[in-house]
C-alpha cells in the first residue's frame, strides 16, 4: 500500500513540474501585463507615444488640480527617470483619458511646472508634458 501510494504522489509531482516548465519564462519582450488594482486595466511598461494634442489635453485637465498635487522637489523629469517610491501619484482625470486612452494605468504628478505621467508599476516616467 505504502507503494502505490509513493507513486501516486511522485506522479503528481511530476505533472506539476511538467506543467510549470511548460509555461514561458518572463524575458524582457515577455513580461505579464500588470494590472491597476483600483481601475483593473493593464498599466503601460514603455515609454508613451502620446501626439501634441493628446497632451495639450491631459494638460489641460490636469491643470485645475494643480494646486492639490503635492510633489516632492526630487522628481526627476526625464523619460526612463525612476520616481522615488514615496512620491503621491494621482489618476489622470477621465475627460484626459476619453483624449488619450493609450494612457490608462498611467498616473501622474507635477514636478518643475511639468506634468510627469509615470507608470506606477515600475516607477518610471514614461513621458513629460510641460507647460
Amino acid at each position: 500500500m505504502t507503494y502505490v501510494r509513493r507513486g501516486m504522489i511522485g506522479v503528481a509531482l511530476g505533472a506539476l513540474v511538467g506543467q510549470a516548465a511548460a509555461q514561458p519564462a518572463a524575458s524582457p519582450g515577455n513580461e505579464p501585463p500588470s494590472v491597476d488594482p483600483r481601475r483593473g486595466v493593464t498599466a503601460p511598461a514603455a515609454q508613451l507615444q502620446l501626439t501634441p494634442e493628446q497632451k495639450a489635453a491631459i494638460f489641460d485637465a490636469v491643470r485645475p488640480a494643480e494646486g492639490k498635487v503635492k510633489a516632492p522637489g526630487n522628481v526627476p523629469a526625464t523619460v526612463g527617470a525612476q520616481v522615488p517610491p514615496a512620491t503621491e501619484l494621482y489618476f489622470l482625470p477621465d475627460n484626459a483619458l476619453a483624449t488619450a486612452p493609450e494612457a490608462k494605468g498611467i498616473k501622474y504628478t507635477v514636478a518643475q511646472n511639468r506634468v510627469v505621467l509615470v507608470d506606477p508599476t515600475t516607477m518610471r516616467v514614461v513621458d513629460v508634458i510641460p507647460q
